[in-house]
């Protein structure tokens, strides 16, 4: 069952994942342009993979877990921006983007996780 204390810290995490991934926008939207959604995505994949990998090898507790919800669901969760990746996607020009986006992001978190869980990919 999910808690108040939960759900407030998923809520916060994902505005501090937001507010990074915003600013990231800011800084670096005129030197990327249409990349830095992908790039984002596919960063926040491998970090979302890493924490799955690290929290693999941790024994359960209720800090742990709530550890994973702050960082993975809120913090990773709100700096990876999907919605804007179906939107890009929506110009069919472009849907070969958001497929190789995805792709790529699954690639990047099977990696994270490889490398939280302590093993190299073979």
């Amino acid at each position: 069952m999910v808690s108040w204390r939960d759900l407030v810290s998923v809520a916060v995490g994902g505005a501090l994942g937001t507010a990074a991934r915003a600013g990231l926008t800011l800084a670096l939207a005129g030197v990327l342009g249409p990349a830095l959604v992908p790039i984002v995505n596919v960063a926040g994949a491998f970090a979302i993979g890493i924490l799955f990998g690290i929290r693999a090898r941790m024994p359960r507790s209720t800090r742990a877990e709530r550890a994973q919800l702050f960082f993975g669901t809120g913090v990773l969760g709100g700096f990876t921006t999907y919605s804007a990746l179906a939107v890009e996607s929506a110009d069919l020009t472009l849907l070969w983007w958001g497929a190789a986006t995805v792709v790529v992001g699954t690639f990047a978190a099977w990696l994270g996780v490889l490398i939280g869980r302590g093993r190299r990919a073979s």
